[in-house]
């Protein structure tokens, strides 16, 4: 069963998307108690490589850790954002983002990269703060089939 999506609010909307904003501000900050400050005490995050980071000191340690080695000098964007409540205090953010190489010599092989986080942000005391957060790394091939349609075998379509 699926229900309609709520209507979002502008106030609202407004709010969401400056917390993604401030999420990449703080990102090319690298700012991490800035950061920090945007998600929840019970924050689950799973990172592009599929760490999964539990609790706000864990998710603080993490990024503290990439910030100092293979992203200290890296720099993010947010490209794109759809945002959906879920429910009234419960909203979804899908968002298009953009991180440049690693400039760390220990991590050549870390191109600039295009990903899709989805941010699951919940209305806690009148503040939108991030509760979970997924990325993927978008594959530009899966990409220009995207959306995806399906044959009637349930197959994408064969690339020429």
């Amino acid at each position: 069963m699926t229900s309609a999506q709520l209507p979002l609010g502008a106030a609202d909307e407004s709010a969401i998307r400056a917390v993604l904003s401030e999420f990449a501000h703080t990102w090319n900050r690298h700012d991490m108690k800035a950061m920090h400050d945007l998600v929840s005490e019970d924050v689950e995050w799973i990172n592009v490589v599929g760490h999964h980071w539990r609790g706000k000191a864990a998710v603080y340690r993490g990024h503290d850790a990439i910030h100092r080695g293979m992203f200290a000098n890296t720099d993010m964007s947010v490209a794109s954002a759809t945002i959906r409540f879920i429910t009234r205090r419960v909203a979804v953010a899908v968002a298009t983002m953009h991180f440049g190489p690693s400039t760390d010599p220990r991590w050549p092989t870390r191109p600039a990269s295009k990903t899709r986080g989805s941010f699951t942000l919940l209305n806690l005391d009148g503040a939108w703060k991030i509760a979970h957060f997924q990325n993927t790394n978008v594959d530009p091939d899966a990409e220009d089939l995207d959306p995806v349609t399906w044959d009637e075998n349930g197959f994408p379509p064969v690339r020429n």
